[in-house]
């Protein structure tokens, strides 16, 4: 003890009397125990949010995750038993495998289905249907574009003028002026059956 009073000064160890009360420092005086100091409004609002705020915390029970629906049998003795018409959610009367309803979607949808489905038959279908809405594929780009208005400049091998072409970065219709489409990029499969 004698190297800590060497250390630290006049500081001694001694054992603290029980009968003694200990002081306790109001914590709203913060480091200022000359007395209270009278709260500013902003200083009042900050400790009635934070009070607020330390009513509303988060429960461990809150990180649960959802469980999904448990379809009970309420009548555990009969057996469960679907009607064959609630075996499919879509409505059965459209043909979603054929061309007679991709062609009836609008471009957006038809541009998630080629892009999204790639190497399936929706993703012909799909083709298929910007193509007859006048959609023209850019090989190079791999992106689709349409013309916007009559061509400026029509050549041999390319044509230049105002294009509206579906940026699948920004995922919309963008339109581009003074845009050279080389007919040797032009994808020009025949996608007839």
């Amino acid at each position: 003890s004698s190297g800590i009073n060497a250390e630290y000064g006049d500081i001694s160890l001694k054992e603290e009397d029980p009968n003694q009360e200990a002081f306790v420092l109001d914590p709203i005086l913060g480091v200022c125990p000359l007395g209270p100091i009278a709260l500013t409004p902003d200083r009042t609002a900050q400790l009635e949010m934070l009070e607020s705020a330390a009513l509303n915390l988060p429960l461990p029970s809150d990180t649960n995750r959802v469980r999904s629906l448990n379809l009970i049998n309420p009548f555990p003795n009969i057996p469960a038993q679907i009607p064959p018409h609630h075996y499919h959610s879509y409505d059965p009367k459209h043909n979603f495998d054929s061309f007679e309803y991709f062609k009836n979607l609008v471009p957006d949808t038809l541009f998630f289905i080629f892009y999204f489905y790639e190497g399936t038959r929706a993703q012909y279908f799909a083709a298929k249907a910007l193509k007859e809405q006048h959609w023209r594929f850019h090989k190079k780009f791999k992106m689709w574009f349409q013309r916007y208005e009559e061509p400026k400049v029509i050549e041999e091998s390319h044509e230049t003028g105002t294009y509206v072409y579906f940026d699948i970065d920004l995922w919309q219709q963008r339109t581009k002026e003074d845009f050279t489409f080389e007919y040797k990029f032009l994808e020009e499969n025949n996608l007839d059956e």
